[in-house]
Order: structure tokens, then C-alpha cells, then sequence
């Protein structure tokens, strides 16, 4: 009777996985950190500075992670030692894989999904960085 047990209780927690993996739509297609490729009209090695990360001596076009829990309003630096660079501000925008759980996951994957932010991605997933000549 024991094993019967430890079976049953297996098989239910195997389906809970399953039913709150599948339930979860934007969270299983846009998990993690958002990606932004940055590229512009720039000769030399720059640093860029994201809430997610510091990324030293790239080149352009590159591609960088930001916070996807403060998407809204996240700004994106960009520094170098001869030009000054405009700062790359975030918007956000649905994503469309969150209404999916309208139709598979109900309110367990609406809220899975809330929880991750994974219902927002950002407007663009590509920006153009506009650089000025340095007041000396």
C-alpha cells in the first residue's frame, strides 16, 4: 500500500509540473533576460552599461541584456573616451504570447506569467545609437 502511495503521489506531482509548465505561455517562449541589439554609425570600442550588466570594450552592433522586471523607463549607457553617446531609454509593450494563457493556462499561467513579467517585452528589440562629438 506504501508504494501505491509514493506512486500516486509522484504522478501528481509530475502533473502539476507539467500543467503549471504548460500554463505559463510568455514565460516558456520569452523567459530570462530580454536581449536589445544596440548599433549605430561608431568606430571604436565602447562600454555600455545596462541594469543587468557592464559590458567593457565592445564593438557595434552588439547585443545586450537588460532588467526585465523594470523594462519601462530602463536606461541603456553608453561610454567612450571620444564621443558622448544619447542614452537608450526602454519602453514596453504586451507580449503576445501572455494571451495565450487565455486560452491554455487560465488564471495559474496569467499569474505565473505576472510574476516573471514575462506579459511585457520591450517595444524594440533594436536601437540606433546616436553619438556627438565631446565638449573638451
Amino acid at each position: 500500500m506504501k508504494k501505491t502511495d509514493f506512486r500516486t503521489w509522484g504522478l501528481l506531482a509530475l502533473v502539476g509540473v507539467v500543467v503549471l509548465s504548460l500554463s505559463s505561455c510568455a514565460t516558456i517562449v520569452s523567459g530570462g533576460s530580454p536581449k536589445i541589439i544596440l548599433d549605430g554609425d561608431v568606430d571604436e570600442h565602447v562600454t555600455i552599461v545596462t541594469e543587468k550588466q557592464v559590458y567593457n570594450d565592445v564593438t557595434l552592433p552588439y547585443q545586450v541584456k537588460v532588467n526585465r522586471h523594470a523594462i519601462d523607463g530602463q536606461r541603456i549607457t553608453i561610454k567612450s573616451d571620444n564621443y558622448e553617446y544619447k542614452d537608450v531609454m526602454l519602453e514596453k509593450k504586451v507580449n503576445e504570447w501572455a494571451f495565450g494563457n487565455i486560452i491554455f493556462g487560465g488564471l495559474i499561467g496569467w499569474g505565473v506569467d505576472l510574476l516573471t513579467n514575462c506579459v511585457s517585452k520591450p517595444s524594440h528589440t533594436r536601437y540606433s545609437v546616436i553619438k556627438t562629438e565631446k565638449q573638451k
